[in-house]
């Protein structure tokens, strides 16, 4: 990923600028950009409009970053937006998500989207998404990751992601910290556009909290839309919601139609995704930072009883873990420590199981026993991962409840393997 605005505009004006056909509303955030993301696309197509979706990174295919309705494209229609933007590599040394990003806005652009909404990549003020000039912003949370490019504080990085904003154009932003609050509403005032968080934007009540969801109350000040059932597991979506709720009203201008449906039929691959198999419930997740892994760990403690739950997990080198491990350990009883490998467009390199063990989880274990199970990489005719799916889906293991989370790889890789039999799980 290159950081920096001037590759993409370079491809935007030999493209005809097709990033200037649609309205557009770009998702920032630390956690929780993929589920704003996700509720808002859904909630401005329940209204009528022809929406475009962009996320990042991809789970299963590629075709999942950009979406027209609801459907992800296809990957002809891919291959022929990537055509137009291949003959420019030679004069604008453009990288893979500019590449794929130049891709999603032709793609809206021939389809006539009316609104995208678009996920930032990484930070805000320089990811290639912010090229467009957005009818709104989001930034939902901030916690530290990607402190080797964004900053080393939590003020730092949410000054990066507040790069997003546009004067006279409405910020909304999550549950932030008091402190951090202040520097938005600072940014705000400086440079002239309204900004609403949580308390601003209504209330959204858990009224009735599940393992796969949970039931809420919905209500903002143009409307009470009452009881909306959320798709994604944790107490933090009621806040998504509300964002997208927000969101979705300044767009269209006030209340909303239809959003219980629009909420209850949001979905997005590899976030807090169950599948039931075989009387056993497997989540596919891809919490990969310290914040996203405590939260999920905390979600699955709550419900599950930790000595039938197992957490198959792999991380790259460059995450930072600090409380995150203890918080898993007490979810888990088993824990299946695997080498992720490459994700898609990385060079990043991956922690070793045993590198894992050593450094992130073994202080905690004398507080608290689990089974720690080191699952390394062998040769094709030797896969220890395809021994240790066998294992995960054989009735007779004490295991009801399976967690893969970590690296997008991680997840990918398990979730083809597991359920390729059942036409996937990235459709």
């Amino acid at each position: 990923m290159t950081l920096g605005l001037g590759n993409i505009r370079a491809l935007m004006e030999r493209l005809g600028h097709p990033e200037r056909a649609f309205r557009s509303v770009l998702v920032a955030g630390t956690n929780g950009k993929g589920s704003v993301t996700t509720l808002l696309e859904s909630i401005l197509r329940a209204q009528g409009l022809r929406t475009g979706r962009y996320t990042s990174p991809h789970v299963f295919s590629v075709a999942e970053r950009i979406a027209v309705d609801g459907a992800f494209v296809s990957i002809d229609e891919m291959e022929a937006a990537a055509a137009r933007v291949a003959p420019l590599r030679d004069e604008i040394p453009y990288s893979y998500f500019e590449a794929l990003t130049a891709i999603a806005y032709l793609l809206f652009a021939d389809r006539r989207v009316e609104v995208a909404v678009l996920e930032v990549g990484l930070g805000g003020r320089f990811d290639a998404t912010n090229v467009v000039e957005p009818d709104l912003a989001i930034v939902t949370s901030i916690s530290l990751d990607h402190r080797r490019i964004l900053g080393d504080t939590e003020e730092e990085i949410l000054r990066e992601k507040l790069g997003v904003s546009r004067a006279g154009k409405p910020l909304l932003v999550g549950a932030l910290p008091a402190r951090l609050r202040a520097i938005a509403d600072e940014r705000a005032a400086g440079e002239g556009f309204p900004v609403s968080g949580p308390a601003e934007l209504g209330t959204a009540s858990v009224v009735e909290p599940m393992f796969d969801g949970a039931w809420i109350e919905l209500c903002t000040p143009a409307a009470d839309y009452g009881r909306v059932r959320l798709p994604f597991g944790g107490a933090h979506q009621a806040v998504n919601a509300l964002l997208a709720a927000g969101a979705a009203e300044r767009i269209v201008g006030g209340p909303l139609t239809d959003v219980g449906r629009a909420v209850a039929d949001a979905w997005i691959p590899g976030r807090f995704q169950c599948v039931h198999r075989n009387g056993r419930t497997f989540v596919l997740d891809v919490a990969h930072n310290e914040a996203a892994l405590i939260a999920t760990a905390d979600h699955v403690a709550a419900y599950q009883d930790r000595d039938e739950c197992a957490l198959v997990f792999g991380l790259l080198r460059r995450k930072e873990l600090f409380a995150a491990p203890e918080r898993m350990i007490r979810a888990f009883g088993r824990i299946c420590l695997i080498d992720p490998g490459l994700e898609p467009g990385s060079t990043d390199p991956a922690n070793a199981p045993h590198e894992l063990l050593a450094n992130c989880f073994a202080p905690h274990l004398p507080n608290a026993a689990a089974d720690v199970i080191l699952w390394n990489r062998a040769g094709e005719r030797d896969d220890p991962l395809v021994r240790l799916l066998r294992w995960l889906d054989d009735p007779r293991a004490p295991v009801k409840t399976v967690v893969v989370m970590g690296s997008h790889r991680v997840v990918e890789e398990v979730g083809r393997r597991m359920f390729a039999a059942q036409g996937g799980v990235g459709t």
